[in-house]
């Protein structure tokens, strides 16, 4: 008996030892081939791939399901150790596709794109950011349980792999710091720490005490000595998976470009290894098969994984039935989450009655009516909710006592909170982060993950302008709107009335039924209060829309946000003053009017009138509206600090002063001729 036992446990440390050379050949072939990517990492971690999916990891590789674990690579750049583990576990990525590595149009991209392959969780690339997505979808899996806890539906792990680099981007301290806070428990990080990096040492910057840093933040920390010992990393996760009040960090010490020839050097971090670096790697493995020939038992060393995937897949399948049958209310909760939808219910907005109202509280009065029929929603703040507008007063605080909490207080974290809704948005829920628009740009590299990855983040931005006043040149938005305008598959709405900010969150919301699919969405709102224009909510999808006709109209007024009201007061002054007519159109969204087609935009903008006497009013950036106005009223340098009528009248942004410049720039001479 004896015998045998020690015999089996040769065996399987053999058939262990034989499979992870095989990830690891395999990665390093596929980086020699493309001549390009990071063998170091791929190395280093390949017992840590191992140990996860074989013996926990639960996924069916065949078709993602909600119940399924989530594994966030942050250290993206070690994609091919992924990709080389998801095609021995049988997820859809071929040898061809492993040969193709880094190569255009091949889904096995040079940093891992939720978009590409099924059972790529997250997209990755910029460090650190996983963890926070990691984060989110940990938040996610909370909420989830606790809904349908009658039923056991959903209770997955979320699993995050970091290095040295992402524990050092200041936005890993914001994540884990949240983590901690909100006991996610079944949030469990594998950080390979092989303490080389890109230009040297880790030791060359930081000095951080690791065990007890990650204790000081509240997380349990477990460390692995041996990063070369698949079961020692395995009995790590088992411990970490029974922890009942915290994250778990397993810190494993790894050797970067474990047996190549740049073993433990900063050399081995992004540099392929030619074709006879590769042999030797080989050799000093011991490792006897090609480069892309695989064992059998290779393969099949990943079917405890497909078996324990399918077992669960089908659980759930049929847990979903016995909801359906059992609970209308619920089974129409889960099937809008599948679907990546919300209730949403025109109706509920009929009692409202002001004509004077700033745009924040508006995204208030609006978002109030939604989350009070979807129980999912989730308002993310970094501390600012009371100035933003953006919480539900009756949906309660998220926390580790009320994970249906709606309303989670990120802390000043403005970066992890970005990277937190993705994690959220990545599930099928709805989330919604809100702070400051000059804020913004400590969001703008989660904004810009959420857009590559399609995710259908949303995110509130208040303050909108100069119009802050006293708080002066730090917190009045000049150049933000342009730069979330910029970012592909991103689109920022800034409503002028009650009608585009119901819509604004409908198409945001909705995006998988929207007509600009799988984006993300910025919705941009004021602090200060004016006079709502009567609008067309019907037309905010198309971009743009004539607010204001008049068909002696002689310009074209283009504006956004409260500075269609601001347009309004314009247009009335030089009718009074000078009788000059003008159309008014309402811009809430320039990306979605971009898309639209020539006779759509010459409907709205009047080819009659024509470019020179068209005019953007904007209190932001006037440059970029070139394309559609010759005439640009806006503000092209950092503000004052004083009251916003004080600052208007400085900047001459007054309706008087800004009427007068438009009569003062247009050869009415020549327009009279005509």
């Amino acid at each position: 008996m004896n015998k045998t036992k020690k015999t089996t446990t040769k065996q399987t440390a053999s058939n262990a030892h034989l499979t992870i050379n095989t990830l690891r050949v395999l990665s390093c072939a596929m980086i020699t081939e493309a001549k390009s990517g990071h063998p170091g990492i791929a190395l280093s971690a390949a017992p840590i791939f191992y140990a996860l999916f074989k013996n926990h990891f639960v996924a069916d590789v065949n078709k993602p399901f909600l119940n399924r674990d989530r594994f966030v690579l942050s250290a993206g750049h070690g994609s091919a150790i992924l990709y080389a583990t998801m095609h021995l576990c049988g997820y859809p990525i071929s040898l061809t596709d492993l040969k193709n590595f880094r190569k255009i149009n091949s889904k096995t991209a040079g940093h891992p794109e939720s978009t590409l392959i099924p059972g790529v969780d997250a997209t990755t690339g910029p460090l650190g950011q996983g963890v926070g997505v990691a984060v989110g979808m940990a938040i996610a899996e909370t909420k989830l349980n606790k809904y349908f806890k009658k039923y056991n539906l959903v209770d997955y792990y979320t699993y995050c792999l970091f290095g040295d680099g992402c524990f050092e981007e200041g936005i890993s301290y914001e994540a884990f710091s949240i983590a901690a806070k909100l006991k996610l428990n079944k949030l469990i990080f594998l950080y390979d720490s092989n303490d080389v990096q890109l230009e040297g040492r880790v030791s060359d910057s930081t000095i951080t005490d690791k065990e007890k840093y990650f204790k000081s933040l509240g997380i349990n920390y477990i460390k692995v000595s041996d990063g070369n010992d698949p079961e020692a990393i395995s009995n790590a996760i088992a411990e970490a998976k029974k922890s009942e009040s915290k994250p778990t960090v397993i810190e494993i010490k790894t050797k970067l470009g474990y047996g190549s020839v740049h073993e433990d050097s900063h050399k081995a971090h992004g540099a392929a290894l030619s074709v006879q670096e590769l042999e030797l790697l080989k050799d000093k493995l011991n490792y006897h098969n090609d480069n892309f020939e695989i064992s059998k038992n290779a393969y099949y060393d990943f079917e405890t994984l497909k078996k324990r995937g399918e077992k669960a897949a089908n659980s759930f399948a049929e847990k979903v039935l016995k909801i359906k049958k059992e609970d209308a209310q619920k089974y129409k909760v889960l099937e809008n989450v599948l679907d990546g939808v919300i209730e949403f219910d025109k109706k509920a907005f009929s009692d409202y009655t002001k004509t004077k109202d700033s745009t924040r509280n508006l995204s208030h009065y609006v978002l109030s009516k939604i989350a009070a029929i979807n129980p999912l929603m989730s308002f993310l703040s970094p501390d600012i909710s009371s100035s933003t507008k953006v919480c539900y007063p009756n949906g309660g605080v998220y926390s580790d006592e009320n994970q249906l909490g709606m309303n989670l207080n990120i802390g000043v974290r403005e970066f992890a909170m970005g990277a937190i809704i993705n994690g959220i948005a990545s599930t099928g829920l709805k989330a919604i982060g809100s702070t400051f628009l000059p804020f913004s740009d400590y969001c703008k590299n989660a904004i810009r993950l959420s857009a590559i990855s399609h995710h259908p983040a949303v995110f509130v931005f208040s303050h909108d302008s100069i119009a802050v006043g006293e708080d002066g040149p730090t917190h009045e938005a000049v150049e933000q709107m342009w730069g979330l305008r910029l970012i592909p598959n991103h689109f920022l709405i800034r409503p002028c009335n009650l009608d585009e900010t119901i819509k604004a969150f409908e198409i945001a919301l909705n995006s998988n039924k929207a007509p600009y699919n799988k984006a993300s969405y910025s919705i941009i709102t004021s602090r200060q209060e004016f006079e709502l224009p009567v609008g067309n909510d019907a037309k905010v999808s198309r971009g743009a829309y004539v607010i204001k006709s008049d068909r002696q109209a002689q310009i074209n007024i283009l504006a956004t946000g409260s500075e269609v009201n601001l347009a309004y007061n314009v247009s009335a002054i030089l009718d009074a003053k000078h009788n000059v007519k003008a159309n008014i159109v309402s811009i809430p969204c320039v990306e979605m009017f971009s898309h639209q087609i020539q006779s759509y935009e010459n409907s709205v903008l009047n080819p009659n009138i024509g470019y020179k006497r068209t005019i953007s009013i904007e209190f932001g950036s006037s440059l970029p509206w070139s394309r559609y106005a010759a005439i640009r009223i806006g503000v092209n340098r950092y503000g004052y600090s004083g009251s916003f009528e004080s600052i208007c009248k400085k900047l001459k942004l007054t309706p008087e002063d800004i009427a007068e410049e438009i009569y003062n720039s247009i050869d009415w001479k020549k327009v009279n001729q005509n």
